[in-house]
């Protein structure tokens, strides 16, 4: 099998911070449509780097700054292997134009897999993701110390006793971005087996310290459980998952249940995605938040539309539901 030596650049807006990157969309050839990271082959006598620096200057028309190589794929496609090296870039000159790609997109971090993208470069996206600065994430590794404080005390026993109801005795949870531990410490009060992880590296250590739990770090798309929890306890968590990446994420979430297990999901009360501040939320109602879970193979419990349980932000609307799988 032939093998083509190509280059690609992830244009990112700072590298630094790397908030968001560029994707293409291909306009000719065997893969149109599909969505890729801008680069082509290298021509001889040429560096990778070099080929890089040319080939965004045709395609594109600006001159890129080539910084460290993120890695080298390489896949077998039906007629040739490709072997891709794959580097951090960004604009130094000029402005990205489409003189060769069908489309472009800036994606954030929550948007990474919200595009069709080829093999190859689908398979790079995992180490982007290790590298890019997530807005929500950092909020409450910013504020840590703050979130804790103003959370772990909540009352939120009533929709405990709610989720728990329909669960057996000593089942096992799982606390889906368990913050500051508040709810894993009270199942664990309560006989239940508790596993726990959240986004924030920072949450991760206070909930740690507080439940005694070892709280991993992770996130829901890393979740690969097959039917092991009697129910998923995700209380103010899924509402930083973009609208797209809701419905596989709930999939996921219904594979790591038993038969019969059961979810406990809230939402900021309101109806599609809003910023507040730097985050970005997911909001939903009563109504819209049925087929959401009911596309995903889950039969409503209960629904519910309540207010805010923390001190001072009693005004606040939540929408809240359990469901079965």
């Amino acid at each position: 099998m032939k093998t083509v030596n190509v280059v690609a650049a992830i244009i990112c807006d700072d590298y630094n911070k790397k908030t968001r990157i560029f994707a293409t969309q291909r306009g000719y050839g065997d893969y149109k449509d599909g969505w890729e990271f801008p680069g082509g082959k290298i021509e001889d006598g040429e560096t990778p780097e070099q080929a890089l620096v040319r080939e965004i200057r045709e395609e594109l028309g600006a001159k890129i700054e080539v910084h460290d190589l993120i890695d080298i794929i390489d896949y077998d496609y039906e007629t040739f292997h490709l072997h891709m090296n794959c580097y951090w870039a960004t604009v130094e000159e000029g402005e990205l134009q489409l003189l060769e790609h069908e489309a472009a997109k800036w994606l954030e971090y929550s948007e990474l897999r919200s595009v069709d993208w080829l093999p190859a470069d689908l398979a790079l996206i995992p180490n982007i993701a290790k590298e890019m600065f997530d807005n929500n994430v950092e909020y409450y590794n910013e504020n840590a110390d703050s979130f804790f404080a103003g959370s772990v005390d909540a009352n939120m026993s009533y929709a405990r006793e709610k989720f728990t109801s329909h669960l057996p005795s000593g089942a096992k949870i799982l606390d889906a971005g368990c913050g500051s531990g508040r709810d894993s410490k009270a199942f664990l009060n309560a006989g239940y087996d508790v596993e726990a992880f959240d986004a924030s590296p920072e949450m991760c250590k206070r909930a740690s310290e507080y439940t005694g739990l070892d709280v991993k770090n992770m996130r829901f798309e890393d979740m690969t459980y097959t039917k092991e929890f009697d129910g998923i306890w995700a209380s103010a968590t899924l509402l930083h998952v973009p609208m797209t990446e809701l419905p596989s994420i709930l999939q996921k979430m219904n594979a790591a249940l038993k038969p019969d297990g059961v979810i406990y999901a809230s939402f900021k009360y309101g109806d599609g995605t809003k910023m507040r501040g730097i985050r970005k939320f997911s909001d939903f109602n009563e109504k819209t938040i049925v087929p959401l879970f009911e596309n995903a193979g889950f039969t409503i419990l209960d629904n519910e539309v309540g207010n805010d349980n923390r001190l001072g932000r009693e005004s606040e609307m939540w929408v809240e539901v359990i469901v079965r799988k």
